[in-house]
Order: structure tokens, then sequence, then C-alpha cells
């Protein structure tokens, strides 16, 4: 446990209250009273700093190489908190493509942060929702409410394909896309893992992060992809503790790839 989840937990406990933050939530109404408040505090820190550790270091290997040739891949998908949206034989054929390695590492990013959480919470269970979207993909929505220290919390992923709108099409080639479309059809596949989880104890911030990414195939078969996202957390009562720590846990992260990323991401 690191010192600075037990100094927050404890000033917690105690009842000081730093000034708001301006762009704080509403408080909730209801805190953590009882003698176990302390290691619960912590806890929440450590699921927290677990959560944001655990898809940083998946997110790291976005570029990851494909799955190893001895490496069994039923034994990652039982660790899956759901199956994956795609059919784990057509992942295993294509395990080069960007977008598989993609939805591998959103399904384990979503299975670590649940269990993270659910180890903090002690107490409640994720509620786990596989669904298909007509149009094409579909998703595993997993939420966990009314526990012992979080009110709410939801990890999210979504798989979906189809083609875009003629519409999306031409405003992607006013940014300066020169798209090449069979049939004015151009076929999308957009993923990503998102997460918000409301603490009941208003001392301990909500969290929000999500992480994205979005390819498209033009008629000669080329492929053009983005990633994309962002987290944040959202203070009741401003912790300036808190705040360093989220930014360093980044920081770290981003300075494995380059020392310029921190502050390039952290500004835009």
């Amino acid at each position: 446990m690191s010192l600075q989840a037990v100094l927050r937990a404890g000033r917690a406990v105690r009842g000081r209250l730093p000034g708001l933050s301006g762009n704080a939530r509403a408080v909730h109404g209801s805190s953590l009273r009882s003698s176990g408040s302390r290691s619960l505090l912590v806890a929440v820190g450590a699921a927290v700093t677990a959560g944001l550790v655990a898809g940083y270091k998946h997110l790291q290997r976005a570029e990851m190489a494909s799955l190893d040739p001895g490496q069994e891949l039923e034994k990652r998908l039982a660790g899956f908190m759901a199956p994956p949206v795609t059919d784990p034989e057509q992942l295993r054929r294509h395990s080069g493509d960007m977008k598989s390695r993609m939805e591998l590492l959103i399904m384990d990013t979503q299975a670590d942060v649940c269990r993270a959480l659910e180890r903090a919470d002690g107490g409640a269970a994720f509620t786990v929702d596989r669904w298909q979207r007509t149009e094409g993909g579909g998703g595993v929505s997993c939420v966990l409410q009314d526990g012992n220290v979080f009110e709410k919390a939801g990890v999210n992923v979504s798989v979906v394909h189809g083609y875009l709108s003629e519409e999306s099409i031409q405003q992607m080639r006013s940014r300066g896309k020169n798209l090449k479309t069979k049939d004015g059809k151009l076929p999308f596949c957009a993923m990503g893992v998102s997460s918000v989880i409301h603490p009941k104890n208003p001392h301990v911030p909500t969290i929000h992060f999500n992480y994205r990414y979005f390819e498209i195939e033009e008629a000669d078969g080329n492929k053009q992809w983005w990633f994309g996202g962002g987290t944040d957390l959202t203070p009741t009562y401003l912790n300036q503790e808190d705040v360093v720590h989220f930014h360093q846990t980044l920081k770290e992260a981003c300075d494995q790839h380059s020392p310029k990323f921190y502050p390039k991401f952290k500004k835009w």
C-alpha cells in the first residue's frame, strides 16, 4: 500500500475538508462512518490506482506484437468478464490485425479493472450484460452498484462495425482525408473500453476513462486507423495529493515510451 493512499485515507476519516473544486460534482449524501472507514478508503485508492495501472499497461501494448505462437488464447479468453464480441476463431485467424489485438486488449483491461474494484468493495459484484448491435458488433457492459465502497461503477466494452454514412465520409474528407469508397460505401470498425466509478465517500474522487480505436477500409484494401481517449478525476473535495498521484501514474506510463508524451497529452 502506498504512503499516499494511507495519508489520503487518514485525512478523509479525520474529516479534513480541503477547498471545493470549481468543477466538482454534487456532494453525495452518504459517507463512510464505520470503524472500517480507513481500510475501505485505502482499498478504494488501491483499486483506482490498480485500474489505471492495468489500463495503461495494456494500452502500452497498443503497438503490441501479435499473439505468441505458443500462447494459448483459451486461457486469455477464460479471464474475460464475458466472451469477446468477435468469434474467438476469427480472432485467432487474424491475430496479427490491429483490430483483433485491440479487442483482446480492451477485454483484458475490462476484466482487470472489474476485479480490482470488486476486491476493493469487498461486497458487491459486477453484473455482466453481453449485448449485440443489429447493425453489426456488440459489447459487454459490467455494472456494480450499492456496494460497501462504491455507489456505482461501470466498465464497458463496445466493438461495432458497419458502413459510414455519406455525411460522415464527407466530414472526414473535409478534414483532408482522401478516402476511396466502393459504390459510395466505406466499411468501419470502432471499439473501446470506458469506465465511470462513483465512490460513496465524497472525499474520494469520481474517476472516468475511455480508450478507443477506429478503423476504416478503403476500396483498394488500404486501412487507416486512429487511437483516442482520455481519463480524468472529478473530486467533490479537492485533494492535491490525489491530483499528484493521478498525474504521476499517467506520467510514468507515458515516460516508458517518450518523455515528450505526458506534457503533450496533458495539454491536449
